[in-house]
């Protein structure tokens, strides 16, 4: 379980990521960061995506991901994590090598895997 102080709730902090963040994208997920304001992650899992087990399933493995592998984020920053379709049948490891790519990629992971 991700704790309070980094989850996003407010609307108006999803917006803020949206509009000022840049993106990064890959097969299992779209990463939105906004860098220079503290830590905090947004979920965000679409309809399109299935069934609400399988979102549930999808928002589970994304949150695991960031709370396995923060400890690693070398920037702080503000992300949205956007699930895509081949979320669904993926295992926690490709989820978790495609984010890991995406941070690398923005610059902002430095942890035990890069």
């Amino acid at each position: 379980m991700l704790k309070k102080k980094y989850r996003m709730r407010k609307k108006a902090e999803f917006q803020t990521v949206f509009a000022k963040g840049k993106s990064y994208s890959s097969k299992h997920v779209v990463i939105y960061i906004f860098q220079g304001l503290p830590v905090k992650f947004g979920i965000v899992v679409s309809k399109r995506i299935g069934n609400a087990v399988q979102r549930n399933r999808a928002k589970r493995l994304l949150r695991e991901v960031i709370r396995l592998n923060q400890d690693g984020l070398i920037v702080d920053c503000q992300m949205i994590l956007l699930a895509r379709r081949f979320i669904i049948g993926a295992t926690f490891r490709e989820v978790e090598k495609s984010v890991l790519y995406i941070w690398r990629k923005a610059g902002i992971y430095g942890g035990k895997n890069s």
